[in-house]
């Protein structure tokens, strides 16, 4: 039986990728999800534009992000969709306590000009699986990085963010 040697090696490459993809997505995800995590800046926390760089994900019903304070200015969020839904990502100043923007019970969402509520900037809804990026000047506040299609931000899907 004869194999032929360039489908194997194309499954092999595929098969590689795949695997270190999925190597770097566990290490990212184990490294973020420890909330006592406070990790400084430092040059390897920059982006290639000298901005703050943060590293996120969304998912089912999560937001995870690799470092939850910054320095104010210029600041590049990184942000996968790792789940199998589109979602959106908001950069949300706020006056609330963490978890608390009031939900619209006929929207389950919060209303994104309430008062105490100011949304920065957004990525809106995109596909699974790929990655966006945003840019921003942020001032000194409290933050929530977090989903706001309904019932996702009432389903858990945030975390507290600080600029100082």
């Amino acid at each position: 039986m004869r194999v032929d040697s360039d489908r194997s090696r194309g499954n092999m490459k595929v098969l590689v990728r795949v695997t270190c993809a999925a190597a770097l997505v566990m290490s990212f995800a184990g490294c973020a999800e420890d909330p006592n995590d406070t990790m400084s800046a430092t040059s390897s926390e920059t982006a290639a534009d000298g901005s703050s760089l943060v590293i996120a994900s969304v998912q089912e019903w999560k937001v995870i992000a690799n470092r939850n304070t910054v320095p104010a200015g210029p600041t590049t969020f990184l942000v996968s969709n790792m789940g199998t839904i589109k979602h959106e990502f908001l950069v949300t100043k706020t006056d609330f306590a963490d978890e608390k923007i009031p939900i619209e019970p006929k929207t389950n969402r919060f209303s994104e000009e309430g008062e105490g509520i100011e949304v920065v900037n957004e990525i809106p809804e995109w596909e699974q699986k790929t990655t966006e990026s945003l840019t921003l000047t942020l001032l000194p506040g409290n933050y929530e990085l977090l989903c706001n299609i309904e019932a996702h931000y009432a389903n858990g899907m945030q975390t507290a963010f600080t600029v100082k």
